[in-house]
């Protein structure tokens, strides 16, 4: 009976192992596959991939290309008087020192334009709040509230009324 229930426990055992065994590669495989995880486990390696990918993808700018000269323009140019041309004044390249500027006014604009929503909506709601009350009461302490202060001897069922003075 002994080898009986000896081979009972190891079967038991190995189902166990094999259930935990499966449980990991499943929740390996839910990893693997949730793209998320990638983001959370390796933040700095996706942002240099997205920037390099980005940076790839972005067309550059093209060129504008002249039409191609015909028989008849290079008769038309005899004829004509001579004329200076004046090349257009080339705009100055932006120094490296101004690109990284820019970019991080890029960055840095939602959030402060966020920051900047965020107040002028608390500071509107106050306003709407000051006009609707023009006489606010005193604060009340928590020992006269109505829901229930510590010294409040209905535990917060009752409405508490204050006393008229005089």
């Amino acid at each position: 009976m002994s080898d009986i229930d000896d081979i009972r426990r190891q079967m038991a055992q190995i189902r166990r192992d094999m259930h935990l065994d499966v449980s990991q590669v499943v929740g390996g495989v839910e990893e693997a596959m949730d793209w998320r995880s990638v983001i959370r486990n390796h933040p700095y390696l996706t942002i240099g991939v997205g920037l390099a990918a980005g940076y790839f993808i972005v067309p550059k700018r093209r060129r504008r290309v002249e039409p191609a000269t015909t028989a008849v323009q290079p008769l038309l140019e005899a004829s004509m008087p001579p004329q200076y041309e004046t090349a257009p004044p080339e705009r100055p390249r932006k120094t490296i020192g101004r690109r990284a500027v820019g970019w991080a006014l890029g960055m840095l604009w939602p959030l402060v334009s966020q920051s900047a929503q965020a107040y002028a909506s608390m500071w509107l709601e106050n306003q709407l709040k000051q006009h609707l009350n023009p006489h606010p009461g005193p604060p009340e302490d928590a020992s006269t509230s109505p829901t229930g202060g510590s010294g409040d001897p209905f535990g917060g069922d009752a409405v508490y009324r204050m006393p008229k003075r005089g």
